[in-house]
């Protein structure tokens, strides 16, 4: 006998900090979801985002009714010094679903992925960022460059990120290079990671010999332990690279950029210039290129990035757990094999780099776009 899928899942969102993004997703309409409650302390801020949304403010855990079919758990996890981890397994226990923001300890995801099969129920680590508009796009050129090159493995990679963001670049780049099949976990526990020579006091220098090239990752050495989430110097900044060019990801939110590779079949043997060559059709394929295409712009400013595109990541996944649950296969990226993989190459690899080092960092001064765009034109000699 073959049960229908209701309607539509009840979600409910656990936290109300950066569980803000996640509330945001609901900002547009979600076909076979309905945005059911919000968990969280009882703050000013949880009272607001209750009342703004129109949703029931549960303070704590039993109270929650049994009708809600997921839980986004929007609170560090135990690795992180949060109750996350406790608090998804309350509602695994319960027979609910869960979506669970990152990072999470490799014992503890395998843990809870344990319970969610005891109970009938999913359990996924989302590191958003890969869920985006720019982080899809940014894996799908990847990937679309490999099928154009007959799957050829990247000539480098270089990753630029902080401890705060280490998880969800490792987990960009793996999806880039197409390591999230099942059968992938024996390759991701096989990668090794090398601590490189160097005494930046900024950036600890790291190799990670993936199947078939290497990834540069330069990792921010410091944190400010009053403000754990902040002082990123870069929070996202990966690129990939082939012999016919290279596909980088700015920053967490876009640009998505393709730099082409400078080219001329003939710059050794041709005697005209490139002005008279231009005019020939079979010139016009390298010297028409263009040098650097956008593939996805970033957004206008950090209130679209919070108020859409993170809000897109959020829905992106939601929908295909939805999807799942009504018969789909499991999409690229929560596959129960990787993403335990994932969370061990996280683990290896902030050991390899060692401890952080702790330091009180000032706000940063802003530099306002007009600034910038306003400034006097550059000299030129005469």
């Amino acid at each position: 006998m073959t049960t229908m899928p209701p309607d539509k899942r009840r979600v409910l969102i656990a936290g109300a900090k950066f569980g803000e993004i996640y509330l945001n997703a609901f900002l547009q309409a979600q076909p076979g979801l309905e945005l059911a409650g919000l968990l969280a302390h009882g703050s000013a801020r949880a009272r607001q985002l209750a009342h703004a949304f129109g949703i029931p403010l549960y303070t704590a855990p039993e109270q929650v009714p049994d009708e809600i079919d997921i839980v986004c758990v929007v609170v560090r996890s135990t690795v992180v010094g949060g109750a996350g981890s406790a608090l998804a397994e309350t509602f695994l226990r319960r027979g609910m679903h869960v979506v669970h923001e990152h990072p999470l300890h490799p014992d503890d995801l395998a843990r809870l992925q344990q319970t969610a099969g005891q109970h009938g129920g999913v359990y996924w680590v989302n590191s958003f960022y890969p869920h985006t508009p720019a982080g899809r796009c940014w894996i799908e050129q990847a990937q679309r460059v490999r099928r154009l090159l007959d799957g050829a493995t990247p000539s480098f990679a270089h990753l630029t990120t902080s401890r705060q963001l280490l998880y969800s670049s490792l987990d960009l780049l793996l999806q880039a290079c197409g390591a999230t099949e099942e059968t992938e976990e024996a390759d991701i526990a096989d990668v090794a990671v090398t601590a490189l020579a160097d005494d930046d006091p900024v950036w600890h220098a790291l190799r990670l010999k993936l199947p078939g090239f290497n990834a540069a990752l330069r990792l921010q050495t410091y944190v400010d332990p009053l403000d754990i989430d902040m002082h990123s110097l870069a929070m996202h900044q990966l690129t990939l690279g082939w012999p016919s060019g290279y596909l980088s990801l700015e920053a967490s939110y876009g640009p998505v950029l393709w730099a082409s590779a400078l080219y001329d079949p003939r710059h050794r043997t041709a005697q005209a210039s490139l002005y008279r060559r231009a005019a020939e059709a079979k010139e016009r394929a390298w010297l028409g290129a263009t040098p650097v295409l956008g593939l996805h712009a970033a957004p206008p400013d950090w209130q679209s990035a919070f108020e859409i595109d993170g809000p897109a990541g959020i829905s992106h996944v939601l929908q295909a757990l939805r999807a799942h649950l009504d018969g789909a296969a499991v999409p690229p990226g929560f596959g129960a094999g990787y993403q335990r993989a994932l969370a061990r190459l996280w683990q290896r690899t902030l050991r390899c780099a060692g401890a952080a080092r702790e330091t009180h960092v000032p706000p940063p001064r802003t530099i306002a776009a007009r600034e910038l765009l306003d400034a006097p034109p550059v000299q030129t000699l005469s």
